[in-house]
């Protein structure tokens, strides 16, 4: 018997363990690709609920029909050029192998030999699902391309419609692209084939290559040099944006350099094409490699270093002359891309002031913007947050009817924030904190002896904000489980609107819990069939997502409307092909802006409307001339609203957009002058500079160029320093000559300067809000340029004595101190600057109004009051602007049935000043208590001042 050492190994066991493992590999990889596919099916069946559910069910087909289309036609297109090529490479490949064949090759076609057929359909129909996936992401320019409209503008280059290059160029340049990359691939397919069929015989001295391999590859090679000749012509029309000049497009050294020497490369292109033809006859490559490599020569030298030569040896030592006839059409197409042609400008001259005719004229006054938004959002968050989960992210800007009078405002929205509720459970943060509640607003002309906000409260009937500018994440109404309510609300119950998805199938379920990997959306027993869910909820989200081809404005605002809330979103129509346009210079938007990408063609063209209480979506065409907005209205034939169906209560709250209004502006600065003078800068104007938000010392205001930010040195030609520009700001602004104020936008210029030493207020900007004049651009010129401009201003208010030593006694001991906007005042025949002042908290950031500042030819001088401050630039001024209102002054309470006192005697107010003062001393070092008890005290004053005169 033998010795277990001596029989032979058991080897079931192991391999049924290496079956074992192999099978659990691949259940795991079944069970991946099973959830990955799961999610994404998930994800594509939630995106068509969520675009059922607005309404949009047609974008949301259509944009997927397009991306099959250019999936289909590309995948196609590869394929049968892959398949076509590889049947020939195999019809051309020898009937029997050598004796000195490539191992490789023997090895390929014993394990192949049978299945070459399907191997060469598999390898098409992968790589064409490669090649044809990016194809998908042109869904926006092949729309375009389908539904191209004429400007009724030519360029002056080609003569081509300006249409032309906008919606047919973009994808005509990626199709020939796409084409040429496809052909380089299929070539190297071709020639691997041709290697592994032996059509390469590996042998010393070198390979040989059979005629027939070289008449293939022949073939396909000039067919590239022909794709490449009509990528060189259509390449010819990207010429009229091109970069190389003194401005944006065809300028001389294109025109007279590089644009020959495109179409002489594209000759070259065929003749080295038809040389590479020739080969199937004479089967010689020494002329086509040669000329190949004179190709590059001349792509090289023509297309780099000649044009680059002409630029600096021909157009630099002569550039106004060269360049005259392209700067001209420069101005004209940047001037009508930019939709600054019909800007009217209107002279303006500014005479003295006295006392009495700004007493005979203060409603300019009585519109003073004191309160600024970005200095009070704590303030107001502080004030009227009303409870903990909600919060005031913004304030924003607009105007309404207060007291029988229009009058400028400033509007916030209680939002949800989800950071801060008391209940962070997932039911609280999903199904009983679901919304935000209600506007709050404060008119922006005056305040409280405080400084604080007069604030007024929006009554609404629907307070509810399930959608804000801030929101993420979902929430699902209908539930089980109690929503909590407003403040003040009765009875308010269960969401009643029709927002949102349904949850009323188990499989809408499991599809959210997908999405969201949440499994309490499918194991809660809070949601019934009744339960809906809210998705995508901040509004530009929304927005962005039904109409992901329209650029949006970063600050969307609310409005009461019809006893509830719908936010406003500024939407723009762009391009980046107007010829000759020059781009805009988008470094004068904010952070936030949807424009912070290169173009040189803009409109706001859609107003987006979006409900917070159900969040359905109103596209309004405020432009309906504008080819790309129509455009897509062929597309979408549904999806714009015209402008006459927009509620007149709506478009009596549209605001010009300030995204649009900061590259109007900056545009217009240089392109309101001709060609001559466009070169020279000859009375060219810069945006003014922004005066600091911060004070400065004295000697620190008298430095010039200063205003705001580090100047750079110096730019050529066309740019100014990189000092801060002057923020546009909304006001209710009465314009010289006019006799009523109404909303408008405004932006001041000074005369341009390489270094900013020139602060001289040359001219201001105003566009209009108002529903009857909306969108016109007005600028005020002065022609003697001799007003001071707001760094000058800042200037004089920096080094005045007294408003120095009252910002340094304010600006220390856990107060900081901050301006607001800086705002042009005509009053009478002649201009005022106001600018308020602010006492800030350092621990809690809530800035309060202290005083407000005037400046007047040169003077500044501070108050507590408008009035105040005007009072001691023009003596004897007396009048109540209304700007400080109220008082915080304790009076005795009435006795039942007796008279209530309504006022106090001049020695009563004068003590009770008294102690505010001295309580205030003692405050020290909490500086911003002493402001506030200052203020109420100097208000004291004012009263007993008035009453003793009276």
């Amino acid at each position: 018997m033998r010795t277990p050492s001596d029989l032979p190994p058991d080897t079931s066991t192991r391999r049924l363990g290496d079956r074992g493992r192999v099978a659990l590999i691949a259940v795991a990889a079944i069970l991946i690709v099973l959830l990955l596919s799961a999610r994404f099916l998930s994800s594509f069946y939630i995106d068509y609920l969520w675009h059922r559910s607005v309404g949009r069910g047609d974008v949301f087909w259509g944009v997927l029909l397009s991306q099959l289309t250019l999936f289909g036609l590309f995948a196609v297109v590869f394929i049968a050029l892959a398949v076509l090529n590889l049947v020939i490479a195999d019809r051309l490949a020898p009937m029997s192998f050598s004796a000195n064949m490539h191992p490789v090759v023997e090895r390929f076609h014993e394990v192949f030999g049978r299945r070459l057929r399907l191997l060469r359909i598999g390898v098409a129909v992968v790589f064409g699902v490669l090649f044809a996936l990016p194809a998908t992401a042109q869904w926006v320019s092949w729309t375009l391309f389908r539904n191209s409209k004429s400007f009724g503008i030519t360029d002056a280059q080609f003569g081509n419609d300006v249409g032309f290059y906008v919606f047919r160029l973009p994808f005509i340049t990626f199709a020939i692209d796409w084409l040429f990359a496809t052909l380089v691939f299929i070539t190297l397919l071709v020639v691997l084939t041709h290697v592994l069929n032996g059509g390469v015989l590996f042998q010393p001295p070198r390979p040989k290559v059979r005629r027939a391999t070289k008449a293939h590859v022949a073939v396909l090679l000039a067919l590239l040099a022909i794709v490449k000749a009509g990528d060189y012509w259509v390449s010819r029309y990207e010429l009229t944006t091109e970069r190389r000049g003194f401005v944006q497009g065809a300028t001389y050294s294109v025109v007279n350099a590089q644009l020959p020497a495109t179409v002489l490369l594209a000759l070259i292109a065929l003749l080295v094409a038809a040389l590479f033809l020739s080969t199937l006859k004479t089967g010689s490559w020494r002329l086509p490699i040669v000329a190949s490599a004179l190709w590059a020569v001349v792509a090289l030298v023509g297309g780099v270093i000649y044009p680059a030569a002409i630029q600096a040896l021909v157009v630099n030592p002569n550039q106004k002359d060269r360049e005259a006839i392209y700067i001209e059409r420069n101005i004209t197409a940047t001037r009508q891309a930019l939709d600054i042609v019909e800007v009217d400008e209107q002279p303006v001259s500014f005479a003295s002031l006295t006392a009495r005719e700004i007493s005979d004229d203060i409603e300019p006054l009585q519109n003073v913007r004191l309160l600024n938004p970005g200095q009070l959002v704590e303030r107001f968050r502080a004030d009227q947050g009303q409870r903990a989960g909600l919060t005031i992210r913004d304030l924003d800007i607009d105007r309404y009817d207060i007291d029988g009078r229009l009058q400028q405002v400033m509007v916030a929205a209680r939002e949800l924030d989800l950071d801060t509720i008391a209940n962070k459970s997932w039911q609280g943060r999903h199904l009983i904190s679901t919304h935000g509640c209600g506007l709050v607003m404060a008119p922006v002309n005056r305040a409280n002896t405080n400084g604080r906000p007069d604030y007024r409260p929006l009554e609404l009937a629907r307070p509810e904000l399930y959608f804000s500018e801030g929101l993420d994440g979902y929430s699902i109404v209908r539930t089980t489980v109690s929503q909590e309510t407003c403040p003040g609300q009765q009875n308010a119950g269960a969401y009643e609107g029709d927002g949102g998805i349904a949850l009323d199938s188990v499989f809408k379920r499991m599809a959210f819990a997908l999405e969201f990997l949440d499994y309490n959306l499918l194991g809660s027993s809070a949601i019934t069939d009744e339960s809906r869910i809210f998705w995508i909820r901040s509004v530009r989200d929304r927005v962005e997502k039904v109409a992901p081809f329209l650029s949006y404005d970063g600050d969307p605002y609310p409005v009461e409307l019809n006893g509830g809330v719908v936010w406003v979103v500024d939407a723009y129509t762009t391009s980046a092909r107007f010829p000759y346009a020059q781009s805009a210079n988008i470094s004068q938007l904010t952070p936030n802006s949807g424009l912070r990408f290169d173009f040189n063609y803009i409109r706001n063209s859609v107003k987006a409307v979006v409900n917070a209480y159900d969040g359905s979506m109103q596209f309004y065409l405020t432009d309906p001339t504008d080819p790309i907005a129509r455009a897509w209205a062929d597309a979408f034939p549904d999806l714009f609203v015209p402008m006459d169906l927009m509620p007149q209560e709506l478009r009596e709250h549209l605001r010009y957009p300030e995204d649009l209004f900061r590259i109007q502006t900056e545009a217009y600065s240089k392109y309101r002058l001709d060609g001559d003078r466009f070169f020279d800068r000859k009375d060219a104007w810069s945006v003014a500079q922004a005066p600091s938000q911060i004070p400065r010392a004295p000697s620190a205001a008298a430095e010039p160029g200063t205003a705001g930010a580090v100047v750079n040195a110096p730019a050529d030609f066309a740019e100014e320093s990189g000092t801060a520009r002057f923020i546009p700001y909304y006001s209710m602004f009465r314009a010289p000559g006019q006799s009523e104020a109404s909303f408008q936008m405004l932006r001041p210029f000074v005369l341009f300067s390489t270094d900013d030493t020139r602060k001289e207020l040359s001219a201001f900007m105003v566009a209009s809000s108002d529903p009857e004049t909306y969108g016109q651009l007005t600028a005020y010129v002065m022609p003697d340029a001799a007003t001071d401009g707001p760094a000058t201003v800042q200037a004089a208010i920096d080094s005045d004595s007294e408003i120095s030593a009252e910002i340094t006694l304010l600006d220390s001991g856990g107060s900081s101190v901050t301006f607001g906007d800086m705002q042009l005042i005509p009053v009478g025949d002649g201009l005022l600057y106001l600018r308020p002042l602010y006492v800030r908290s350092d621990a809690t950031q809530q800035a309060s109004l202290q005083y407000t500042i005037a400046v007047y030819n040169g003077n500044a001088a501070f108050g507590s009051s408008i009035e105040e401050a005007l009072a001691k630039l023009f003596p004897g001024f007396r009048t109540d602007i209304g700007d400080i209102i109220g008082t915080d002054v304790p009076t005795e309470e009435p006795d039942p049935g007796g008279e209530t006192p309504t006022t106090q005697s001049v020695e009563e107010l004068l003590e009770r000043a008294q102690e505010l003062f001295l309580e205030a001393d003692e405050a020290l070092p909490d500086f911003a208590r002493y402001a506030e008890l200052t203020a109420q005290a100097r208000e004291l004053v004012r009263q007993a001042l008035e009453q003793a005169g009276g």
